[in-house]
């Protein structure tokens, strides 16, 4: 499906200035800027304008975010970081391991709904459990 008919001359139609409607082209495209460029019909080089000027960030820079945040929300909802790393399109577990880091500052497993961190202490911290319980956590 081409999306030529969403871009009009000068920039975007209303329907791509949305950032959810670029999520669903970058999806469509395999989260690659190239692909991205050829179902809107419109240069590479056009399209890091288009993004420069509405999401400040380059098209490359925007898809690893984009994909770091949709890998967050599987992981959170008990993928495993393999899974999340294909189901996102990552080249290898390492990259995707490395990108989401740079992201979110921890590493994938520390969402996991199956880790005991700093979330899961958390939750501990704030419930009614009486201190005994908790200390017999460690």
């Amino acid at each position: 499906m081409q999306h030529k008919e969403v871009l009009d001359s000068v920039g975007l139609s209303e329907d791509l200035s949305r950032e959810q409607e670029w999520e669903r082209v970058a999806k469509e495209a395999d989260f690659k800027p190239r692909n991205m460029a050829v179902l809107c019909a419109v240069s590479e080089r056009h399209l890091q304008r288009i993004f420069r000027k509405y999401f400040h960030s380059t098209p490359s820079n925007w898809l690893r975010k984009l994909q770091c945040r949709l890998a967050k929300d599987l992981i959170m909802r008990g993928y495993s970081s393999k899974a999340a790393a294909a189901e996102v399109k990552f080249a290898t577990d390492a990259h995707f391991c490395r990108e989401f880091k740079k992201a979110f500052g921890a590493p994938p497993q520390n969402f996991s709904p199956h880790h005991l961190g700093y979330f899961a202490l958390s939750a501990l911290k704030s419930s009614s459990a009486p201190a005994s319980a908790c200390r017999a956590v460690h």
